[in-house]
């Protein structure tokens, strides 16, 4: 069975399991970089609310063994359980796209490749950053490891009556203020998913790997509390406290649209490698989806300016 006649089985399953108080119906989606999801669109009966439930994740375990009843089961139970918030009605949502005031404390933005998402750009406010652009999103609510988000397009912001550079300097004042920047040593948080026996094995393979090295330099994750970490590059101070702090440039690896990995530059890093060991993570470790950019970034301690250091091949 393919993903095609997968998504027909399971349309058909649930809309029998669900009865006639839901409405299920077939949905495609482009997402980021031009990753085209299929799912399915819930709707309970007589509300203008519903869920929206992909079906890529379901048809890989489909094809490691799950059998479609089982994988039909786990959907009802979500779907039934699912806890959408009395106050997300229509009038709701509709004030939120008609009213600047009523949204811009729940707008945040994120940072998408330019290139990978030039059709995307077509129709949404957006600001250009090397080579990725910064667009824009309504966080209308978190449900348990659910979010509910409605990016923020041309036909919203002609309602709104404001432009982008507005929109622009509002964001990053409200992230500024709400969702700080933290850096962390990536050491640190490889060991926070271990266990102890496994820390001291881990602690150990570290402290002989700086003894064997001249340089003690290590990677640090820098990111924010909201859900999409890179965007903490556009803001704040925490890169030029710690280029200060280690005295010197930083290189900024792109790994994802959740974080950036920073790398004292100390004047001896092949950027080539560098650029092709980001490359190699996109391609094997890294979901389309959730790729940011295959270059090499730098940050600049005198003029506190970032620029690409290295191009990256397009992801």
């Amino acid at each position: 069975m393919d993903k095609k006649e997968f998504n027909k089985k399971m349309k058909e399953m649930l809309q029998e399991r669900l009865g006639e108080d839901y409405s299920v119906a077939e949905h495609l989606q482009a997402k980021n970089n031009k990753n085209l999801l299929s799912g399915l669109v819930i709707q309970r009966t007589g509300t203008d609310l519903g869920m929206v439930i992909y079906l890529d994740k379901f048809f890989e375990e489909y094809q490691k063994g799950n059998t479609l009843d089982e994988i039909a089961a786990a959907l009802y139970k979500k779907i039934v359980e699912a806890e959408i918030p009395k106050e997300l009605s229509g009038d709701y949502l509709k004030e939120l796209v008609r009213s600047y005031e009523a949204a811009k404390p729940m707008i945040f933005c994120k940072l998408v490749n330019e290139k990978a998402n030039r059709e995307l750009l077509q129709g949404v406010p957006y600001f250009p950053f090397l080579d990725l652009a910064v667009i824009f999103y309504i966080m209308v609510a978190e449900t348990n490891s659910e979010q509910m988000a409605i990016t923020i397009d041309n036909k919203i912001m002609e309602l709104w009556g404001i432009d982008s550079q507005q929109l622009y300097q509002d964001t990053i004042y409200h992230m500024k203020t709400n969702v700080p920047q933290q850096l962390q040593n990536l050491n640190d948080i490889v060991e926070s998913f271990m266990d102890e026996e496994e820390k001291k094995i881990f602690q150990e393979i570290i402290k002989k790997e700086k003894e064997n090295c001249e340089t003690t330099e290590e990677l640090y994750c820098l990111q924010n509390s909201s859900k999409f970490g890179a965007t903490s590059l556009l803001y704040g101070d925490t890169m030029a406290k710690f280029a200060e702090q280690v005295q010197c440039d930083l290189l900024i690896l792109p790994s994802s649209i959740f974080e950036v990995l920073l790398y004292p530059d100390n004047g001896s890093r092949d950027y080539e490698v560098l650029q092709d060991m980001v490359q190699t993570i996109n391609q094997v470790e890294v979901s389309r989806e959730d790729q940011l950019s295959n270059s090499i970034y730098k940050y600049d301690r005198m003029t506190r300016k970032i620029s690409i250091i290295y191009q990256g091949e397009d992801i």
